[in-house]
């Protein structure tokens, strides 16, 4: 009843105070708090039954039945399919908004006054007519209280169809609250507003999202593209550090340490570059889902290099690079034995003419010659008896190993200083013999 009579009064407060139809109760009108009492009563009141005279309410502790005289303005709060819920105008204390049936109240404008038929009709009223329609009202209203106090003995309460009517009675009058302020808000243009707002609202998430989507796969296929162009070498990586034990399992730990440096290095520094680093962990399973795809396939075969002994070329095989330098001694008549045909003890070729053996060490290196080539060719002078050691390569030589060099009489030479260095040689030894 309490919240019931909270949420009526709620409505009263919210209304708009212009615009309200006015209406006029007839004689003998009976108002209930709830709309199911109300139509009951009024129905019963105009089938009158014959009871003893009881008080003036129907049921009162329950629905809250009033007999309502004509004086007075009625405004309404809220209107239902059958009844409407009215306020006295002005409110009189204790005196709460009541539901009548729409076919009991009669609506008139707020400045005019009552009807002149309605006003004839009361005044010739008498008497004697006014006591009868009381004491039927009263007769039916007692009949009704008295059925619902049997019924209450005789039965227990249902608590669920208690329950059940309080809130289909609540929810009335929220429906009926909420009803009134939709329709005040559709007049007011607030509606609209909001559908406008939230239609906004709903585009601007679309958009947003379809943009991040963009992102994410722009971040994907760069990924992509990284792996493609690093393929050769990601698989050899993989045929390295993918293996399997004693016991016949693949090992694959090395390999996750790489893929994980190689994400955190090589991959996000690309994805930097390319302005996509903000979805690097989004991005993330799906690239190194790929990127084992393409590492675990076969490494593609390179195409051979096209070598030969007779004609230098910065990618030649090393061992043509041997007999490359053995065939330009043997073009100033000296004989040149590549050491590969027969066992290497330090030196690649030895060479030999009028009694004089020179060994070299070859190296086609694509950066600075170092120590241990100096100390292979100095061994090997000495293994193979020769009078003479060099060092012949494409490249420069070290600083330590010009060093070493110097210290045990090894010669560093370039490929193409060979013919001249041997021309020194035979020189040198012919002066010699001479003296």
């Amino acid at each position: 009843m309490k919240a019931r009579y909270i949420v009526s009064m709620f409505a009263i407060l919210t209304m708009p105070a212009e615009a309200e139809t006015v209406y006029r109760i007839p004689a003998h009108g009976v108002g209930c708090t709830t709309p199911g009492a109300s139509i009951a009563a009024n129905n019963a009141f105009r089938h009158g039954q014959e009871r003893p005279d009881l008080q003036n309410t129907f049921d009162q502790n329950t629905f809250d039945c009033r007999t309502v005289d004509t004086a007075g303005k009625w405004t309404v709060i809220a209107e239902g399919d059958d009844t409407l819920l009215l306020r006295k105008t002005p409110p009189t204390p204790g005196l709460p908004p009541l539901y009548f049936p729409k076919n009991s109240v009669v609506p008139t404008d707020e400045n005019a006054s009552v009807p002149s038929t309605d006003k004839q009709a009361g005044t010739e009223e008498t008497e004697a007519e006014h006591k009868t329609m009381t004491a039927r009202r009263n007769l039916v209203l007692a009949d009704v209280r008295q059925k619902n106090q049997v019924a209450d003995q005789v039965k227990p309460i249902d608590m669920a169809h208690f329950a059940k009517n309080i809130e289909n009675t609540l929810s009335a009058d929220i429906v009926s609250f909420f009803h009134r302020l939709s329709h005040i808000l559709e007049n007011t243009g607030i509606i609209k507003l909001l559908g406008w707002l939230l239609g906004l609202g709903l585009l601007l998430k679309l958009v947003t999202a379809y943009r991040r989507r963009r992102a994410f796969r722009r971040t994907v296929q760069s990924g992509k593209k990284l792996i493609d162009k690093l393929a050769d070498r990601l698989q050899i990586r993989r045929k390295q550090l993918v293996y399997q034990n004693a016991y016949g399992t693949t090992i694959y730990d090395k390999w996750n340490r790489e893929k994980s440096e190689f994400m955190q290095r090589e991959m996000y520094s690309h994805l930097v570059e390319h302005r996509c680093e903000h979805y690097f962990e989004q991005a993330s399973p799906e690239i190194l889902t790929y990127l084992d795809l393409i590492a675990f396939q076969e490494p593609r075969k390179l195409p051979e290099k096209i070598s030969s002994p007779d004609h230098y070329a910065p990618g030649m095989d090393p061992f043509d690079y041997e007999r490359y330098c053995a065939k330009l001694l043997r073009k100033e008549g000296w004989e040149a034995l590549v050491t590969s045909e027969c066992g290497d003890q330090g030196a690649d070729v030895i060479a030999s003419k009028n009694g004089l053996r020179v060994v070299l060490q070859c190296k086609l290196y694509s950066k600075a010659v170092g120590n241990d080539a100096v100390q292979q060719v100095a061994a090997a002078r000495h293994h193979y008896s020769a009078r003479f050691a060099a060092v012949v390569s494409n490249a420069p030589y070290t600083i330590p190993a010009q060093q070493l060099a110097r210290t045990n009489k090894v010669f560093l030479l370039h490929h193409d200083e060979l013919p001249d260095f041997v021309r020194r040689l035979e020189k040198s030894a012919r002066s010699y013999l001479r003296g």
